[in-house]
């Protein structure tokens, strides 16, 4: 999994994701290069759908038929994966976490 520090990179936006099995794609920035990188995060099943999540508040909407509002399932989702998070760093467990969990 890669990691993104925020003092070298900046949040730019959202968009649809270009890869295979994934809902978006987070666009940042280097601050001193002005390179742009793509973070794919959100899973799909096997079954080709989406996984539900507890909302998504990308701000695109894209998926918000998907949400599930079980506060359970919240508490239980960020429990299981808060040992995947670095504070500082931009990652798809990062985005997942913020903007759909």
């Amino acid at each position: 999994m890669s990691y993104f520090s925020k003092k070298e990179w900046k949040f730019k936006k959202f968009q649809r994701s270009k890869t295979k099995n994934k809902k978006y794609d987070a666009i940042i920035e280097n601050k001193e290069t002005g390179r742009e990188k793509r973070i794919p995060f959100g899973a799909y099943k096997k079954d080709g759908k989406p996984y539900p999540q507890y909302q998504d508040t990308t701000g695109l909407g894209l998926f918000s038929d998907y949400d599930h509002k079980d506060k359970k399932r919240r508490f239980t989702y960020r429990k299981r994966h808060e040992a995947y998070l670095k504070e500082g760093y931009y990652s798809p467990s990062f985005f997942s976490w913020a903007y759909l969990w």
